[in-house]
């Protein structure tokens, strides 16, 4: 069994979406100082490797601390959509996309994390697809950029109502482009918001 992290690191210079305040992380105390060290941790809930929970997007869905566990594992796949500016449903999906798995797409976005477009330049999941997702009543839907869509963010409005949540900016997918079966643990914070950072971990047998 292997472990793959697929969680960027939360720091100090964590880019954040246009608009977000940026996070701020720093010691409070020292052992040199103080006896123990500690630190303070302010940020929003869309910062870094996160999952959007539907109450992101859709008025009196439930707290993200108040799903169920179940929503947040189980059997993934990987689609890889490098060079794709839009991602279109295709007929292969029927058969690799399983009924209630979770999907991660891969578009090699990952290393692009603080570059300065990584939050414009990324591509659209298309209708089509994220109904198709719905009628497959997929977990979760991951991706190694920043947005499902741009503004005024339909496909948000889509999964999310339909109870798919939404991992943004995840990394290091390459590692699991030879792999054909996987299984993906992201809990979030146990955390009264819509939404929370993520550490987010794939099984490999």
């Amino acid at each position: 069994m292997k472990l793959i992290d697929l969680s960027h690191t939360i720091s100090q210079n964590t880019p954040f979406f246009p608009g977000d305040e940026p996070i701020g992380l720093s010691q409070t105390r020292s052992i040199k100082e103080d006896g123990f060290t500690n630190f303070n941790l302010t940020s929003e809930m869309h910062i870094g490797t996160h999952i959007d929970g539907p109450l992101h997007k859709v008025s009196g869905s439930p707290l993200i601390a108040n799903l169920s566990l179940d929503k947040f594992a189980g059997h993934a796949v990987l689609i890889d959509v490098r060079g794709e500016n839009r991602i279109e449903f295709r007929e292969s999906f029927r058969e690799q996309i399983l009924f209630q798995s979770i999907v991660l797409f891969y578009a090699g976005l990952g290393a692009c994390f603080n570059q300065s477009d990584y939050f414009s330049n990324y591509p659209d999941i298309s209708e089509e697809l994220a109904y198709f997702l719905v009628e497959k009543e997929i977990k979760i839907v991951g991706l190694d950029w920043c947005s499902p869509d741009h503004h005024p963010y339909p496909i948000h409005e889509i999964l999310l109502r339909n109870n798919i949540l939404i991992i943004e900016n995840l990394t290091n997918l390459d590692q699991l482009v030879y792999e054909t079966e996987f299984e993906l643990f992201a809990f979030p914070l146990k955390i009264e918001a819509d939404s929370s950072p993520v550490r987010v971990v794939a099984r490999v047998d």
